[in-house]
């Protein structure tokens, strides 16, 4: 069974800024309730990063995923917090891979026509 990775970028939207201080510590509550959900199936909150300054993006966050349904229900938590309501993201998965079997990857990548 493949195990994934999930990467988030994110950044606050301008209405983030009109939220009572109250209201953001009730959002930031459920936010830390649906990563206590996804860690009772199995998901792995392995580290979030502050990135101001370094690019784009005010932070990101990696995931440890043990199936395709978990990476979903990452997605899923955060659309049912309103995440994207106050904050911009991109979401990016992929499936584990050894060291070895990623150069094996990496010299085919010369062998053959990109696709």
């Amino acid at each position: 069974m493949a195990k994934y990775g999930l990467v988030e970028f994110w950044k606050p939207r301008d209405n983030w800024y009109d939220l009572t201080k109250e209201q953001k510590a009730g959002f930031l509550n459920g936010i830390r309730e649906n990563i206590a959900t996804l860690s009772a199936r199995g998901v792995k909150l392995i580290g979030i990063y502050r990135c101001r300054g370094f690019g784009d993006w005010d932070g990101m966050a990696f995931f440890e995923c043990p199936d395709s349904d978990s990476v979903e229900a990452v997605a899923e938590g955060s659309e049912s917090h309103d995440w994207y309501h106050y904050f911009e993201g991109n979401n990016i998965v992929g499936t584990f891979q050894s060291l070895e079997e990623w150069a094996a990857h990496v010299d085919r990548m010369g062998n053959t026509t990109p696709r």
